[in-house]
């Protein structure tokens, strides 16, 4: 079975341009508090639409800015009614996300769409 780190979550009775705004930004939150040795985690995210991609790069990038651009346009040409999907398919992306190291100890995916969840609700009242 792979172990992989994913996020999904359904914005269907959003507008589109709200949508697409919202996706950038959990990306982006997500990548850029992935910790960071070589890059190649960061580098290892993966945006998909209506399936988990489940490949994965040697390519490191400490910044994360090549994730966050392939991302973005996966996200441009994301269909309303699609699944996103954004994915980190190294083997040890699931430790990294529930606390195995100190660069990120409340874990990335968990954090930005606890956050993004409150602002929704917070904006919904």
């Amino acid at each position: 079975m792979k172990d992989w780190t994913t996020a999904t979550l359904e914005f269907a009775e959003y507008p589109e341009k709200v949508v697409r705004g919202t996706l950038f930004g959990l990306t982006n939150r997500i990548v850029k508090r992935s910790p960071v040795d070589t890059g190649r985690f960061r580098n290892n995210w993966q945006a998909s639409v209506n399936s988990i991609n489940t490949a994965t790069t040697p390519t490191a990038d400490r910044s994360g800015s090549q994730a966050i651009n392939k991302a973005r346009g996966t996200i441009n040409a994301l269909k309303m009614g699609s699944t996103f999907y954004l994915s980190n398919n190294l083997p040890y992306a699931k430790r990294l996300e529930y606390g195995w190291s100190k660069q990120a100890p409340s874990g990335m995916i968990r954090l930005s769409v606890a956050e993004l969840q409150a602002r929704m609700k917070e904006a919904d009242k």
